[in-house]
């Protein structure tokens, strides 16, 4: 047996259990006949979120009538990906159209979370999560439309870069809502995440972080006391390594959350509005952001448009954030998603910028925080989070 098939024989075995996978009977046989390469990533397994374009596969982006809808080109990343040596697996779970937070799709099924099971793996990049804190792929590939990347990554305990906006082409993904999208990377170290990026955008390079901020004390009242501890640990080792910190502009976190999602809920509906079998209540959705007037929509245009000058601005070219994750561990299967679950990812995707999910070293179940930092700081997040969890 060849080390890929034996890759494709240990994926089938925990994808039984584990379903990150949205069709792994109909993906898998594709996948496995693909041709392997040499390059900087030959041997390494990187995952694909079903979003995705991948040559021959189905294109579904979660949503269960496009099961019939077959790419007929690979997405730019996938093909770089593909000339690197990559061995690919594809179609990894996600919520429906990636409006979700739960990866507990009505057509393709529930992703556990493998290293909290019970509980949600997150939405809606959670299969691309679990997958790599399952250990079934090396690396895996997520959108991030409020935090799609980096919740998941904070539930299953591993590495989330959301990329800043423009940094990785989006041509080949099935678009949610254009002004907030972008791409990320899953892996299970900052290092298995900077193999990947170099890759897939080989000229990215940042200036060192030598300054850092922190959102004001008030918000993190929010959090649960685990998280709140992680916090504060990782601000005393940011301390120790850049000094006192500044804050964050102030910020009404859950009206710009509500904006964000409204906007996701209108740009949804021009993306997707057109596409059959939708569930009732991704329809529902979407038919409320076709109504939305247009002075509305402005509305929350310039509101958002405003709090991403702010935030851009109070992160020079060598200044980070440091924020929570996401304010509590995974919900059980079942129950209701926290409302304010992207209360501290989407001001990331506002302003465009980068942003990383730490997780706490060892945390039962999972937790993090989050480093966000100015456009084209990728590598220069990657390499904080290797010093900062050297520090803790």
């Amino acid at each position: 047996m060849s080390g890929r098939d034996a890759v494709f024989d240990r994926i089938a075995g925990f994808d039984a259990a584990l379903h990150t996978c949205e069709d792994y009977a109909a993906s898998g046989p594709i996948d496995r006949a693909q041709v392997v390469q040499t390059g900087p990533l030959a041997g390494r397994v990187i995952g694909l979120k079903a979003n995705i374009a991948v040559a021959g596969q189905a294109w579904t982006a979660g949503i269960g009538a496009r099961a019939s809808r077959i790419a007929a080109t690979d997405a730019p990343v996938v093909a770089a990906l593909r000339d690197a040596g990559a061995i690919l697996v594809s179609r990894l779970a996600m919520d429906e159209a990636a409006l979700g937070a739960a990866t507990d799709n009505p057509h393709f099924g529930r992703c556990e979370n493998p290293a909290y099971p019970g509980h949600s793996a997150g939405g809606s990049s959670g299969g691309s999560a679990a997958a790599v804190a399952a250990g079934l792929v090396d690396a895996a590939l997520g959108s991030d439309t409020m935090g799609s990347v980096r919740i998941p990554a904070a539930y299953c305990g591993v590495y989330g870069l959301k990329v800043g906006q423009g940094v990785l082409p989006l041509d080949g993904v099935v678009p949610l809502a254009p002004s907030l999208d972008a791409l990320g990377i899953f892996a299970r170290t900052p290092a298995g995440i900077a193999e990947v990026l170099q890759v897939l955008s080989p000229d990215c390079q940042s200036a060192e972080l030598t300054g850092w901020r922190m959102i004001d004390p008030e918000w993190c009242r929010r959090c649960t006391p685990e998280v709140r501890a992680f916090h504060a640990r990782c601000a005393s080792a940011l301390a120790a390594m850049m000094g006192a910190p500044g804050m964050l502009p102030e910020l009404d976190l859950d009206a710009l959350r509500a904006d964000a999602f409204l906007l996701t809920e209108i740009e949804g509906a021009q993306c997707l509005g057109a596409e059959p079998g939708l569930s009732p209540g991704l329809r529902k959705l979407l038919d409320y952001g076709a109504q939305v007037s247009e002075a509305k929509a402005q509305a929350v245009r310039t509101r958002l448009a405003e709090a991403a000058r702010l935030l851009t601005g109070a992160l020079t070219p060598s200044c980070v954030a440091l924020l929570p994750c996401v304010a509590e561990p995974a919900f059980a299967h079942g129950a209701r998603p926290p409302v304010g679950q992207a209360d501290f990812t989407v001001q990331a995707n506002i302003a465009g910028l980068p942003a990383l999910s730490v997780p706490a070293p060892g945390a039962i179940p999972p937790i993090a925080v989050q480093l966000v930092g100015p456009k084209g700081s990728e590598r220069a997040l990657l390499a904080l989070a290797d010093r900062l969890a050297a520090a803790l």
